[in-house]
């Protein structure tokens, strides 16, 4: 028996044991849904420590009990295939992208029996999104990912996951239509998350608010810009991630050029951004800048 189905046979006994449905242990679904519980259960997923706890704390018995004796452990190595993976940007290019997804391909190819649910819900989040962002065929996010998507309007703190979710589900929205008031929702909720001790959370924190910005900027509405903008800055600013910088600076030069008719300070937006893209070496980035401030004519 493997290691997932030995955790999900005792968590299965546990609940019988106490008496409790899968409904009501997952009570309102805000940390664990039914489909989940049922995934896990039934030895098709492993879940992660976070849900172990949270499944042992309804249950009223030890995470002990619940790991029957079995040890979750991921490699060092997988962390450091995933903070390549996030650390590395594509800017849309079309090699990067492809180099992208040879990494999450590899990580698969290694780590995939021995990767928490949690893991394997990052790695299929970031194949989606890439795969989207180069053929636009992907489904629908919310379709996909159905409970997980209902999930983000019932928290106040998004995890690493979920901000994964919404940039998905952003970046699904910025060729299209799109229903404004979800969107709004989750932008609020987005604005609203901390920084944390986690790196990743923080790159991806500044990947999400770069997601939604990215739908008002395709749909011209150019005053949407500004609260995440600031919002980045204020980031980029607490987490050293300066290498972010110049991905606000363009949504201030829009901001500023296209809402408030101040083609001197989109310039020197411009011309701050270009300074940096150079000093980092990044010539996807400047040329990025170069096409678009070709584009705005300044």
């Amino acid at each position: 028996m493997s290691i997932k189905e030995t955790i999900g046979k005792k968590i299965r006994e546990e609940r019988e044991k106490k008496g409790f449905s899968r409904e009501q242990l997952c009570g309102g679904e805000e940390e664990l849904t039914v489909r989940q519980l049922v995934r896990i259960e039934l030895g098709q997923s492993l879940p992660s420590i976070v849900k172990l706890e949270y499944i042992a704390k309804v249950l009223d018995t030890d995470l002990s009990v619940l790991l029957a004796g079995e040890n979750i452990t991921i490699p060092d190595e997988y962390f450091t295939m995933k903070y390549q993976l996030f650390k590395f940007p594509t800017y849309g290019d079309k090699e990067r992208l492809a180099q992208k997804a040879q990494m999450i391909e590899d990580i698969y190819e290694k780590y995939f029996d021995c990767l928490p649910e949690e893991e394997l819900y990052t790695l299929e989040l970031s194949d989606n999104t890439l795969d989207y962002i180069s053929t636009g065929k992907t489904a629908a996010a919310e379709d996909i990912f159905e409970d997980f998507f209902k999930q983000l309007f019932l928290k106040k703190k998004y995890t690493f996951n979920d901000l994964l979710l919404v940039s998905y589900y952003a970046v699904q929205c910025q060729n299209k239509g799109y229903e404004e008031e979800v969107l709004k929702s989750l932008e609020a909720t987005v604005l609203k998350q901390d920084v944390s001790g986690d790196e990743y959370y923080n790159i991806e924190l500044l990947g999400t608010l770069t997601a939604i910005a990215g739908v008002y900027l395709d749909h011209a509405e150019y005053s949407q810009l500004k609260i995440l903008a600031d919002r980045m800055h204020d980031i980029i600013a607490e987490t050293q991630q300066h290498s972010a910088k110049p991905i606000a600076l363009i949504y201030d030069a829009k901001y500023y050029l296209y809402a408030e008719n101040n083609v001197e300070k989109a310039k020197e937006c411009y011309d701050l951004a270009t300074l940096l893209a150079q000093n980092f070496g990044d010539n996807i980035l400047e040329a990025n800048l170069r096409d678009e401030r070709k584009a705005d004519h300044i």
